[in-house]
């Protein structure tokens, strides 16, 4: 069953939501960080950052989802990103990670001209390559034993989107 949420970008204020959100366990495990992420070092990271683009999805006043777009600073680079989403389990198939894939493409596409955008996924992340997948991105390799965390090897696919 989708969710009305409201997307908007991130704000200061949001920083204990996503606190909360990237320590969850289901969600912690698909990402580099580990599980000891500090409060301080969320809320720094939603500082204002040349190249660093990030929308919240917003459902009764609660953050449950985040997505960034880091446009690369060398002007080789500049016609791509790279891409994280976040999405929180009890919010999964509800329609949230489209909305915000939706949004940060639409910035990536209509502001930023982005050829490219590129992103990491576990390859036993099937929920998330079947949205990656819906909205234009294609596998181009698999990272073996990319990353170790909860006690086991993950392996991650290569993923982008090109603009024709």
């Amino acid at each position: 069953m989708t969710v009305s949420a409201l997307i908007r970008p991130v704000a200061a204020a949001d920083a204990a939501d996503l606190h909360d959100l990237l320590r969850h366990p289901q969600v912690a495990r698909f990402l580099t960080r580990l599980p000891d992420l500090r409060l301080e070092d969320v809320a720094e990271r939603l500082r204002p950052q040349p190249n660093r683009h990030a929308f919240v999805a917003e459902v009764d006043g609660r953050v449950v989802g985040e997505v960034v777009l880091w446009q690369h600073e060398n002007p080789r680079l500049a016609h791509s990103g790279g891409l994280g989403l976040a999405v929180h389990p009890d919010f999964w198939g509800r329609g949230i990670g489209t909305a915000l894939m939706t949004a940060i493409l639409d910035l990536a596409d209509s502001w930023l001209n982005l050829q490219r955008v590129e992103l990491e996924v576990h390859t036993d992340n099937a929920a998330a390559i079947h949205l990656y997948e819906k909205m234009g991105f294609e596998r181009e390799g698999t990272k073996r034993r990319h990353m170790f965390g909860g006690g086991r090897w993950l392996d991650s696919h290569l993923m982008a989107r090109l603009r024709t």
